[in-house]
């Protein structure tokens, strides 16, 4: 665990949002960022931990970034000096209205418990405590929802092409994982890696709701707004019914996975909100 050092925080946040992919982290961001005392910077996914840290996510090392595209340009200075990323979100929040500022970035995910300790010391250095927020959701629903996310980016999401690319997808899934699906690791890096109030954790199915939104207000030490807990961000809608052995195929295929989330997080309840992976686990 993180020693602080004898350092006088202060009570201004850095959140860092390590996903889930599809699991209403760009609401999160959307709703957060609208709030008076926040300010994220100019993007919600700035993708330099994973960069620097994870192979499989190394396609988001920028190449040539040229300053006229200065959203790459600035994130590829990031990771070239990080701490230009750390100076970056610490002047965030020098004006005094502004208590909440972050990076959102669902494949910091698979950052290690060393990572998140580097990055909070990095920040503490500078007087700004970091709160970590990581929402899960049903994994077969998610995955689903990411397959049909990429269907839409490329102007193909239709029923033929729904379930072409949900058996192919499904059957690469067994044979190659993604550290994105990973909950059990993410569990386990945030754990080891920050105090267990320095982190929230939550679900998908219950995060538009008033209450859950007062207990992430409460981590991140800002006062309690309730946001518009009907508006959706980039959801991706299914264009026809999932063939039943795709779904066997993804229940089978993360049974391990929910039991793990059960034994590490007993009062999340995923065995009442995460009901296509309990139907389809083990059938």
């Amino acid at each position: 665990m993180l020693a602080q050092e004898n350092l006088l925080l202060s009570d201004a946040t850095f959140l860092l949002g390590v996903g889930a992919q599809k699991a209403g982290t760009s609401w999160l961001h959307d709703q957060l960022n609208r709030r008076k005392d926040a300010d994220f910077g100019f993007l919600k996914e700035y993708h330099v931990f994973d960069a620097l840290e994870l192979e499989h996510f190394s396609s988001f090392r920028p190449k040539n970034p040229q300053p006229w595209k200065w959203r790459t340009w600035r994130r590829a200075r990031f990771i070239e000096q990080p701490e230009r990323y750390f100076d970056y979100f610490a002047s965030r929040l020098k004006p005094p209205q502004i208590r909440l500022t972050g990076d959102i970035t669902p494949s910091y995910a698979g950052l290690s418990a060393k990572s998140y300790q580097r990055i909070q010391k990095a920040f503490a250095q500078r007087g700004v405590q970091t709160r970590a927020v990581f929402i899960m959701r049903d994994p077969v629903e998610r995955f689903l929802s990411q397959q049909r996310m990429q269907l839409r980016k490329r102007g193909l999401l239709s029923p033929k092409h729904e379930i072409e690319h949900l058996n192919k997808a499904s059957l690469k899934l067994l044979k190659r994982d993604s550290p994105r699906n990973d909950y059990p690791a993410t569990l386990d890096a945030l754990k080891d890696g920050f105090a267990a109030s320095h982190v929230f954790i939550g679900l998908y199915e219950t995060l538009f709701t008033a209450d859950n939104h007062r207990a992430l207000c409460r981590c991140l030490n800002i006062a309690e707004q309730i946001p518009e807990l009907s508006h959706r961000v980039n959801a991706s809608q299914a264009t026809t019914a999932v063939p039943t052995e795709v779904l066997r195929r993804l229940g089978q295929h993360f049974t391990p996975l929910v039991t793990a989330v059960q034994e590490r997080c007993p009062d999340l309840g995923v065995e009442q909100h995460w009901a296509t992976a309990m139907t389809w686990r083990d059938t």
